[in-house]
Order: C-alpha cells, then structure tokens, then sequence
C-alpha cells in the first residue's frame, strides 16, 4: 500500500466549495433567503423609490459594476439588480451578467423573483413566486416545488431587510439560504458591528456597519440609512463599493489575475503519480473535513483511501430513490439525453461497465474550457463543452437514466502543487464509488477531497 504524507494549509476554503467561481464572487447575490422565525418590520411609508450603482473591484482593478433599484409598487415593493463582471479563469476572458427581478411584500419577503445569469453560449433562468406554504418554481423550464417553513427573502432585498431588522450592536440573527444550484438551504448568521465612518465618493459617511456569514466565508457591508448599501467587502478579496452612474457606465473593466490560480490552495510539495496512489494522509489547518466512505478526519489529519472495485453488485435500492431520478439540473428523464445514452451503453452492459463507457465518452467529447453559468447537464450535452461541473451534471443524468444512483461531489483536487476547486460524481454500485470523468478516472485518484454532496 502506498501513502504519502502533506501538509496543507486551507484559510479560504469556503470560497472554493461555494459551487463555482462566479458563485464565490457574489456569493449572496443570486440566493435567497429564508428567515428563521425572526421577524422583520418594515414602517409603512417607509420605502421611497432609489438606485444605487456599486463598482466591484479586486486588487484595486475594476472587474464589474451592479445596478440595483426598488421602488414602492401597487402590489407590495419592485426589487431589481443587474450585474455584469469580467473574469479571467484558467486563462480564458468571459463576461458574465446576473440579472435579478423581484416583487416583495412590504416586510421585505418574497413575492415572485426572476433570476438569469448569462455568458457565452449559456444561459440559466429560474423564476419562481410564494403561493402559501410554498415556493413554486421554474428552472430552466423544469417545475420544481418546494416547502417553506417561513418567509423568504431575495439576496437583492438582504441588506434592506438587516438595515430594518432592529438590530442592535453585535446582536447576531441567523437566516436560512437556499442556493438555487445544489438545490439545498445553508444557514446565514447576520450581526450588527455598530456604526462606523467610511468614505465614499469622496466625502465621509456614518453607515451601519453589518456582516454575513455563510459556508464560513465572510462578508461586510455599510449601509446607509436608507438601506442603501455603500460598501461590501467579500470573499477573495472582492470590494464593491457605491460609485456614480458615469463611472458606472464607463465600459472600461479589466478581468485582472486568473482567479482559478486566485483561489487555490497551495501545498507545500507535489504530489507525484497521484493515480497510482492507494491511501493519502494530510496534514490540514483552519478548516474541518467531512468524513465519507473514503476519507476520514480527526485532530487536523485528513486520511484519504482509494476505493476498489471488487465487492460490486446490482443491489441499489438501499440507497434514497432521489439519486435515481431527474432534477431541473439533471435531466436524466429528457430524450434527447435518453437518445445519447443509448447510443454509448448497450441493454447487456454490466453497471461498471455502463459507467466506464459513460465516462469515457464524456472525457472524449466535453470539450474542457471554464463555463461561468449554472451547470445544466442537457445544456452541457447540446453545447459539448464545460468545466468540472457541466461533466459532473452530465454524468449524473446519464448514469441516471441507465438506472444507476449517482450524486455530485465537491471538494479539492490536486494539480501541479496545489489544490484546485473541483467538481466529480460517486456512483452506488453496491457501495459508493467515485467517478472523475473529466479526469477519466473509476474510481478518482486519492487527492480528490469530497467537502460537499448534493442530495438530488
């Protein structure tokens, strides 16, 4: 048995498991919110009509700007934020726009929403509107319902809300965020730090000074008293703060460094012939690791052990009914997924080796380039291109609809002396067993380190 013995220091790793950079980026800003049973009370009349324009800039550089407006409406409060940013990932320049839409009711909380974010060839929408006890959904055209256990906000209403929510000095309130892209809630701790004076614009302000806490990353905001927000500082050293709508509209942005590189977490040696490895042991600081069937945590040493593929069998109703079925990301019940299938796998294949050929034909034919959007596995099969998460959605449609159990994995991943954000599948076949197929791996190398599962 071979092993190997690394130490690892990780202070940002929870931008790195927030889904995607892009996501990392605004990490509040295409959630929503839903409180946890704290009201929040809004005085009538107490909304007047506002825009704000906010610059986003990392390093001093100007990669973005965001328009946010709300006005008072016949039907409770119109909410809007439009954000365009410049990234640089893995050497490759894209814009990005989000595009947020919202109708509130007169506490804050959701009415109905549309949220977009586009770039290149992708495009990801989801609208949805509170009907009762529920949040009804459309997700790229897939309906989805779900439970609400109590009100609802939208990212863009966030610092609204905590302006107004009656706070006083480091009282904290914690609230529940549902992030549309693992389709699971993450709870949200929001504390008041006080008054504090910041300037902007060129002249000094009193602002409430607020923070959030989500996935252990941190962002700060000052908020007028209007709730106007005129300063956020965030994950990977983002800033954005309130600029005039001239600057706003001057074109000029700069993507700046690859944030790929930005956002990985450097170890102190390489890891060589990781695929030949059968059990890796690391040494981690300031971060806590899940454990799963093939990795194990305790007193800061990660032990990671490769899984074989002996003991395989067919029995997989031991596992929930939803890694079998469709989601609105993963589509395995769409026949132009159906047709694909069929044409890699054939009805005498054994599972392993449907989920070889079901790997290998991805590794082959996704083409490997960064995508800023929502994966989306029937998008990522029709454009034939995408990064670790477009292969991950598509492998779990595919493995799906050939009657496999098979969930998302992200975590870490080791390349050239660091560790990347990474995005791989775990497929049960008898017993969970990972699937890497943008790295054409069964069962992934020792290096990947699982940090999140998706439940659908």
């Amino acid at each position: 048995m071979k092993s190997v013995f690394k130490t690892i220091p990780i202070p940002a790793i929870a931008a790195l498991v927030s889904g995607a950079i892009f996501v990392a980026l605004l990490s509040v800003r295409m959630h929503w919110f839903q409180s946890a049973g704290v009201p929040i009370n809004v005085p009538q009349g107490t909304i007047s009509e506002s825009e704000t324009w906010m610059g986003i800039y990392r390093k001093s550089l100007k990669i973005g700007t965001s328009h946010r407006k709300i006005a008072p409406a016949a039907e409770g409060i119109a909410i809007s934020e439009t954000t365009v940013m410049r990234l640089n990932t893995m050497g490759m320049v894209q814009d990005i726009h989000l595009r947020t839409t919202g109708v509130l009711n007169a506490d804050f909380s959701l009415a109905s929403f549309r949220a977009e974010i586009e770039s290149g060839q992708f495009r990801f929408v989801v609208s949805g509107q509170v009907k009762g006890v529920s949040l009804v959904l459309d997700v790229n055209g897939r309906p989805l319902t779900l439970s609400l256990q109590s009100p609802i906000y939208l990212s863009a209403a966030l610092w609204d809300a905590a302006a107004r929510a009656g706070l006083s000095e480091n009282q904290s309130m914690t609230i529940s965020l549902f992030d549309p892209l693992t389709m699971s809630p993450q709870p949200v701790k929001i504390t008041a730090l006080g008054m504090d004076r910041i300037e902007i614009m060129g002249a000094w302000q009193t602002a409430r000074k607020v923070s959030v806490e989500v996935m252990g990353s941190h962002q700060t905001a000052w908020i007028d008293t209007d709730g106007s927000v005129l300063r956020e500082e965030g994950v990977m050293g983002i800033t954005l703060k309130k600029i005039s709508a001239e600057e706003a509209k001057d074109s000029g942005l700069s993507a700046g460094e690859d944030l790929t590189l930005a956002v990985s977490v450097p170890a102190d040696r390489v890891i060589a012939d990781a695929d030949k490895l059968s059990r890796l042991v690391l040494r981690i600081t300031g971060a806590e690791i899940p454990g799963t069937e093939r990795q194990r945590f305790g007193k800061g040493i990660l032990t990671l052990s490769r899984e074989t593929l002996s003991g395989l069998s067919d029995d997989y109703f031991t596992e929930p009914a939803v890694f079998l079925g469709p989601g609105p990301l993963i589509q395995s019940d769409h026949p132009i997924i159906l047709k694909q299938l069929w044409q890699i796998i054939s009805e005498t294949d054994t599972p392993l080796v449907r989920i070889q050929k079901i790997t290998g034909w991805i590794f082959l034919n996704i083409e490997k380039r960064p995508v800023l959007s929502v994966p989306d596995a029937l998008e990522t099969l029709e454009n034939r291109m995408g990064d670790c998460n477009e292969h991950a959605v598509l492998f779990a449609a595919f493995a799906r609809a050939a009657g496999i159990p098979a969930r998302i994995e992200t975590g870490l991943v080791h390349l050239r002396g660091r560790f990347y954000y990474h995005a791989w599948n775990s497929v049960f076949l008898g017993k969970w067993i990972t699937v890497d197929s943008l790295m054409n791996q069964i069962p992934a190398d020792v290096t990947h380190i699982s940090i999140s599962r998706g439940e659908d």
